[in-house]
């Protein structure tokens, strides 16, 4: 490998998890290189926990094979470069936060001891207390320092943020920044897209256990259908102005009294040079939807699994 290539960390090549007659993921197909985030989205039950747990061998794929850092994952040695975080966490409720995360010390969890210490004051964990009378909040807090204390080449988070308020989300993100920064490559999963927009790097969409898209952020922003609030300077430049940003093609505008509501997909460019014929006296940008793109990939036909694949 040139200096110049990626280092792949985590490869998964046609990857198919039956359960039984049940899908569970289909011919999966995906790199992760060192240091970046991919953002993992579906939704419930479209396959993102077991296709996690399959990395971990946790269920075992009937076709395909992974690969973590070169290893396969059917071996016990490539396991010690990975570090999970599970969506349906469940701890020792008798021990506490201290107490167990000695224990998966002692366990040959690989967990190193300066950053535990570190992560539990910025996580703000509660070690006196047995993990059973915490609070799903605190508890994930607890898994969080657990997968985040590795020192993991390849970082699986399954719904991180659940239960998290939203300072939390905040310091969340701020470690994933930082572990990224250290060349550690994290999988997150989510079922909702704005969770990830500020996170990912790019993302890869499930549907009923078929991969349907891996696109950067920028990518899917380009699909989304951007939303812009235009005043004009008086009234009767209104009907003008919507009429010449409606013949656009792909173009949706609505008026009300002098204000201009529209929407549209693609570059600003057009939209400007249409505006520029009348007497604007604000352009607003209202964002666009991503969550609205996901939607697209969870409804639209050309997406869904074929019968009999």
């Amino acid at each position: 490998m040139s200096a110049a290539e990626p280092e792949i960390v985590l490869d998964m090549r046609g990857v198919t998890v039956m359960y039984g007659s049940a899908r569970g993921i289909e011919d999966v197909s995906l790199s992760v290189t060192a240091g970046q985030v991919t953002g993992l989205l579906g939704p419930n039950g479209s396959g993102k926990t077991t296709l996690l747990r399959a990395v971990l061998d946790l269920v075992h794929p009937q076709q395909g094979s992974i690969d973590i850092v070169t290893t396969s994952s059917k071996d016990r040695r490539a396991r010690a470069n990975v570090a999970y975080l599970p969506g349906d966490l469940s701890l020792p409720g008798r021990l506490t936060g201290k107490a167990l995360l000695r224990r998966f010390s002692a366990a040959g969890g690989g967990l190193d001891p300066t950053r535990v210490e570190s992560l539990t004051k910025r996580l703000g964990v509660d070690l006196t207390r047995p993990v059973g009378t915490l609070s799903k909040g605190n508890r994930q807090k607890v898994g969080l320092a657990l997968a985040f204390a590795k020192n993991a080449r390849v970082l699986l988070l399954d719904e991180p943020t659940s239960g998290l308020d939203p300072l939390l989300q905040r310091e969340f993100a701020v470690l994933v920044d930082e572990v990224t920064k250290d060349g550690t490559a994290v999988v997150l999963s989510s079922h909702v897209m704005s969770e990830l927009e500020d996170l990912a790097d790019r993302v890869a969409v499930l549907r009923e256990g078929r991969l349907v898209a891996v696109e950067t952020i920028d990518q899917l922003r380009a699909r989304a259908r951007q939303r812009i609030r235009i005043r004009t300077v008086d009234a009767n430049a209104t009907d003008a102005c919507r009429d010449s940003l409606a013949r656009l093609p792909g173009v949706d505008a609505h008026a009300a009294d002098a204000v201009i509501d529209a929407t549209f997909t693609g570059g600003v460019d057009r939209i400007i040079k249409a505006l520029a014929e009348h007497s604007v006296q604000s352009i607003e940008s209202v964002g666009g939807e991503l969550d609205e793109v996901l939607l697209d990939f969870y409804s639209d036909e050309r997406y869904a699994p074929k019968v009999g694949e």
